[in-house]
């Protein structure tokens, strides 16, 4: 995946989002990517957590690959840190 392509990932998912949940790129890796999860809902909305599994839609619909998500971490000031394994490219 192209940095390119996940900038416009998230720009599109923050676009529908904010400010009551908003995506950060943190770090990318050929099949790693680290996304900081914020904005006013973040500490108790009910199914914030969807939040994660839409974000990797818009990485199958924008970005054309599948992802998965390997590791959810809660920091100290209820953002959440979302690991998402790149599995494949789908035929773009």
């Amino acid at each position: 995946m192209k940095d390119q392509e996940l900038r416009k990932v998230t720009k599109e998912f923050n676009y529908y989002r904010s400010p009551e949940c908003r995506a950060q790129i943190l770090f990318k890796r050929e099949d790693i990517i680290k996304i900081k999860f914020s904005g006013t809902k973040a500490g108790y909305a009910c199914c914030f957590d969807e939040n994660f599994q839409d974000f990797r839609y818009y990485l199958r619909d924008i970005a054309k690959v599948e992802a998965t998500i390997e590791k959810i971490k809660r920091t100290k000031n209820n953002n959440f840190i979302i690991s998402y394994k790149i599995n494949k490219e789908i035929d773009k």
